[in-house]
């Protein structure tokens, strides 16, 4: 897939995980949760940077997948020495879930197209590939963004706590029909 596409799947699979946030009101973990995971979906198309990595090789594994993971974990390592270490250990699993779910994200997002991934390289050269939609599919990627777009909406209107702020354009509504001030 191309980087529509990566987006589209990393919104749908992280829904989930968002919506199971919002419910419980972690509003905040749920939005920055997502936005590392979005920023992280396309890393291991790095390999497209250098001419001694090979696409879809080493940086397309489930290998790969905890080395962005522990990467991740090693960025926050400084601000989590600081925290009780209850703390420091949920901050770091919490990393390294959201390195490693970015990388899977786009790993099942490459599954989807003809040229596959081989997962566990070099420990088995297994190709796997749904064979459904090429990755050079402008229409595919874009239907991809569209419903992964949809699907976080969805979670994000489902899971958001109701003692939630209003929104800003519902502030804005209220304010323009005469009701609270946009500020709140």
């Amino acid at each position: 897939m191309f980087p529509p596409g990566h987006y589209g799947m990393a919104l749908a699979l992280y829904a989930v995980v968002g919506y199971a946030l919002l419910s419980r009101g972690y509003v905040r973990d749920a939005l920055s949760g997502g936005g590392i995971v979005l920023s992280y979906t396309l890393f291991p198309d790095v390999d497209g940077q250098f001419e001694f990595l090979v696409h879809r090789g080493v940086t397309h594994t489930l290998w790969f997948a905890l080395a962005v993971g522990t990467l991740c974990v090693l960025v926050v390592g400084s601000s989590l020495a600081k925290r009780p270490r209850r703390e420091a250990l949920r901050g770091a699993l919490w990393a390294f879930f959201l390195g490693n779910f970015a990388v899977v994200a786009h790993l099942l997002a490459d599954l989807l197209n003809p040229w596959g991934v081989m997962p566990i390289y070099p420990a088995s050269p297994a190709l796997y590939s749904l064979d459904l939609v090429r990755a050079t599919n402008d229409a595919a990627n874009y239907a991809m963004l569209a419903v992964g777009v949809g699907i976080a909406l969805l979670a994000w209107s489902l899971g958001r706590p109701d003692d939630a702020r209003p929104t800003l354009a519902r502030r804005l509504y209220r304010r323009l029909r005469g009701g609270e001030t946009v500020a709140e």
